[in-house]
């Protein structure tokens, strides 16, 4: 075995460690992994087969997406070369309840960098939206400013999806994805949930959004330059 081959099986050893339960040790092998990736000029498909995986996430709505959830999702996953969709999600365990959320497919090492940040941004986006409507003292229904929160959160979505780098599919990952979304049960026509406002005060919130989006940073490794994830700004662990 020459020396890029035992390179080859040393990278293959560290794709099957970013599997393991542990949240640390799997983050740290698939950085060690793509850094080797880097280093020697080899790409993923040159150590084995596609990975394509799933993963899930819960979202913060009910049966129906809101609008701004879906557009940040969808937005997050085309960014990534990712497939998702929306739906109630499995249980871990006959205990667990079910709960809605999005379901990503693609890559692996793009799909765990994705569903990653999609995690962080609802949450931070929900934070976000919280807050905003504690400042809407003035008005005076509830439904109103559910509205008016919505609109705040489409325009936090707009400015903070801007700030994504773009992966692009090569013609055989994207057949790997098809293949594995096609044995998938996704059901189709999902409607979001609208609820504009229609007024001057809903474009406001929209471009208050816009603002507050500008305090979010993403940072994440792009391939064959730099490794890593970060999402900084607004201590994103609350």
């Amino acid at each position: 075995m020459n020396d890029i081959e035992k390179i080859k099986a040393k990278i293959k050893k560290l794709f099957a460690l970013s599997k393991s339960s542990n949240a640390n040790e799997a983050a740290l092998a698939l950085e060690m992994a793509r850094k080797l990736l880097i280093e020697h000029g080899i790409k993923r498909n040159d150590v084995g087969e596609f990975e394509i995986i799933e993963e899930d996430i819960k979202g913060n709505s009910g049966e129906k997406p809101t609008k701004y959830e879906s557009y940040l999702i969808s937005t997050i996953a085309t960014a990534f070369g990712c497939r998702v969709a929306y739906g109630l999600l499995k249980r871990e365990t006959a205990f667990d309840p079910f709960y809605w959320g999005h379901t990503f497919v693609g890559l692996e090492h793009r799909v765990k960098i994705a569903s990653f940040i999609a995690e962080v941004l609802l949450r931070k986006m929900k934070k976000a939206r919280k807050d905003y409507m504690k400042i809407l003292t003035r008005v005076r229904t509830r439904t109103t400013k559910i509205k008016r929160g919505d609109e705040f959160c489409l325009g936090w979505a707009f400015t903070v999806v801007d700030k994504l780098h773009q992966f692009t599919n090569t013609h055989e990952e994207k057949l790997a994805i098809d293949n594995y979304v096609a044995n998938l049960k996704w059901r189709d026509n999902l409607k979001t949930i609208s609820r504009s406002i229609g007024k001057s005060s809903g474009l406001n919130d929209f471009l208050n959004g816009r603002r507050a989006g500008t305090d979010v940073q993403i940072q994440h490794g792009v391939e064959n330059s730099t490794c890593g994830t970060l999402l900084l700004g607004a201590n994103h662990a609350k």
